[in-house]
């Protein structure tokens, strides 16, 4: 595995795990967004602009289409 598609696995395993607290929280406070809700919202947006800039620059190395 090279260095991009080990960087895209751990900024989507990272996402997932983000995501997954996000619920626990969720529950825990009957489905409404809190602080801390919209903290892990905004650290999983950061990590997908990330994951996407990766993909992207990734397919572009080999004249892929971006889509």
């Amino acid at each position: 595995m090279d260095n991009t598609t080990q960087a895209s696995d751990k900024l989507l395993q990272e996402i997932i795990q983000l995501e997954v607290e996000v619920d626990k929280v969720m529950a825990l406070n009957g489905n409404r967004e809190d602080f801390v809700v919209k903290q892990y919202r905004k650290f999983i947006q950061a990590k997908r602009n990330r994951l996407t800039k990766i993909n992207y620059h990734y397919k572009d190395q080999f004249n892929l289409p971006a889509h």
